[in-house]
Parts: C-alpha cells; sequence; structure tokens
C-alpha cells in the first residue's frame, strides 16, 4: 500500500473514532472544580489605660464632677462577654500605706465613662460607685458584633466629694481603676 493511502486510511478510523457516539459527551454532562482561596483576619483583643490626670485633688471639702483621669482604648474584633471596671484595693478608694481609705464625703468615690464610648453601655455615663468587686459595663453592641469590630478612645471620669473633716490625716492614697475585658 502507497504510504499517501496509509495515512488516509489513519485519519480516516481516528476522526471516526472522535465522531462516534461513545467518545461524545452526552448531553446535560456537567464538569465542575473549585479552587479555594483564604485568608486570615486577625484577632484583636485588647484594652489599654493611659492616665490623663491620676493625682486627685484630696482638699477637704473639694467637690469634682466628672474630672477626666484617663483615656481607656478599646480594640476588638470579636464579641466581648464582660468588661469589668474595679479598684485595686478593698475600699474601693485611694487608701494610703497602711490600707487605710481616704475618707470621702457622701458618695464616696465613683467613675464614669464619658457618652459616646460604643463599648460601655450608657448608664454607665453616669458616675457609679467603684468597687474591688468591679462592675461590668459592657454595651449590646461590644456583645454581639456581626460585621466589623470596635476600635475607641473612651474617657474615664471620676467624682467625689473630699472629707468632710477639716484637717485629715497627711498621707499618699493610691489606688489602680483596673479594667478587664474577657472575650466571649
Amino acid at each position: 500500500m502507497n504510504r499517501g493511502l496509509r495515512h488516509f486510511a489513519v485519519l480516516g478510523v481516528l476522526s471516526g473514532l472522535l465522531y462516534s457516539p461513545l467518545l461524545r459527551a452526552a448531553t446535560g454532562d456537567t464538569s465542575i472544580a473549585n479552587l479555594q482561596v483564604s485568608g486570615m483576619v486577625p484577632v484583636y483583643f485588647q484594652v489599654i489605660a493611659n492616665s490623663i490626670n491620676n493625682f486627685l485633688d484630696l482638699t477637704p471639702k473639694v467637690v469634682v464632677t466628672q474630672r477626666a483621669i484617663g483615656m481607656i482604648h478599646f480594640k476588638y474584633n470579636e464579641n466581648v462577654a464582660s468588661i469589668t471596671v474595679s479598684s485595686s484595693t478593698v475600699s474601693g478608694a485611694p487608701e494610703n500605706a497602711s490600707n487605710v481609705a481616704y475618707s470621702f464625703a457622701a458618695g464616696g468615690f465613683k467613675v464614669s465613662f464619658r457618652s459616646g464610648c460604643q463599648s460601655v453601655d450608657t448608664p454607665y455615663n453616669t458616675p457609679f460607685t467603684l468597687t474591688n468587686s468591679g462592675t461590668d459595663v459592657k454595651s449590646t453592641l461590644s456583645t454581639s458584633l456581626t460585621t466589623f469590630g470596635i476600635e475607641e478612645d473612651c474617657e474615664l471620669d471620676a467624682t467625689y466629694t473630699g472629707t468632710s473633716v477639716n484637717l485629715p490625716m497627711a498621707g499618699f492614697y493610691n489606688m489602680n481603676v483596673v479594667i478587664t475585658m474577657v472575650s466571649q
């Protein structure tokens, strides 16, 4: 057989196979491939306290109303279970080296957050008594984040009336206001 005829015969067999019903896809066949890609958003969950004015005026009978004492920086992108504000002292007030609390007049030592803080529930814009066990001040928004996290600075204020005694005992009175944030 001549060489041209052999090529023609091979081409004829191959084209017959290519168009045969056995090699053609049936109507309605589907082929799908998935290529997965992903990325990671890091978890942010922090609270940072910065003092604005950490020296209290303890002059007898002084009246202090919502004086800025600190800036609390919140940054989180997962839901909050609690934001607790507490005192490092058992009395909830500044104490001297002998653990004796400064004797505030009626009302004691109170703190509050300046309005506009998304992390803190609005009732805590009004001064509340600071205690050693603490108060959970979280807002509903902080517990149910849906599409974005929160990063904000919230001003913490102090409210108190100095002792009613004309000449209190001398001494250095101090404490820490502790802000503890726990995730869900």
